[in-house]
């Protein structure tokens, strides 16, 4: 049993000491999660759907099997438009001041973008090199994320009446990820890098809304909290040194 458990510890420590540092570039998608991919609450559903991600990765091991790694990345989702449009005109509808009914064949003009996010990120990386050729990759990495919400452009006309509603706004958030993933080498330097990562960050933006009917009337602001969950598949190439 001794013999067998160092051989093991050797095998191990061999395909630890062969560490290399590592950049890449890859690209896939970004799949929402939970509430970031609910609708139906305008104050705690982001009505995001699958979207894309480009992510620059890099990891430094000064010592066997442990390093640093970092991330800068960039992620988007495409909003639910339908959905999103239903709510918004739902909620001015109930929350006027004064009855407010919009017909069906009212005039509507409505604009939705994305949801788009930059991160930076840096943390511990862990990687083992169980064959000549791969690498496993551990990481969880923590920063800054700078996530703006789609941009909604909403105009209705109807019976002398006219509603209004915006949204903009970029924030600045703490944030994390986490995940794994494998490094297949092709030559000495460059290898083929797939990852599975989870990521988290926050959102915090208003809905505000303007109801026009000959005297200016008020429809209160809601406020939106939103975790901005996703999980981010992707696929590139890393160069090793």
């Amino acid at each position: 049993m001794g013999r067998h458990l160092w051989i093991l510890l050797l095998f191990i420590t061999a395909g630890a000491a062969a560490q290399q540092n590592f950049a890449s570039i890859s690209f896939g998608t970004c799949i929402p999660l939970a509430e970031y991919a609910g609708v139906g609450d305008l104050s705690s559903s982001g009505y995001a759907s699958p979207g894309g991600a480009i992510k620059f990765d890099a990891g430094y091991f000064p010592v066997s099997y442990f390093g640093i790694g970092g991330s800068f990345s960039f992620g988007s989702n495409y909003a639910i438009r339908d959905s999103m449009l239903n709510d918004m005109i739902l909620y001015m509808e109930k929350h006027a001041t004064s009855f407010l009914d919009i017909p069906e064949d009212a005039e509507v003009i409505y604009g939705s973008g994305f949801w788009n996010y930059i991160s930076l990120f840096l943390g511990p990386h862990f990687s083992l090199r169980p064959a000549q050729r791969l690498y496993f990759d551990i990481r969880a990495l923590a920063g800054l994320s700078v996530v703006r919400p789609p941009d909604q452009e909403l105009s209705i006309a109807f019976d002398g009446t006219e509603a209004f509603s915006r949204v903009s706004d970029n924030r600045v958030a703490l944030g994390f990820t986490a995940g794994g993933g494998m490094r297949i080498k092709l030559n000495s330097t460059i290898a083929i890098k797939l990852g599975v990562d989870y990521f988290q960050s926050r959102s915090r933006f208003d809905f505000n809304f303007d109801l026009f009917r000959g005297m200016a009337e008020e429809i209160p602001s809601l406020e939106t909290d939103l975790l901005v969950r996703t999980l981010e598949l992707t696929a590139g190439l890393a160069y090793s040194f």
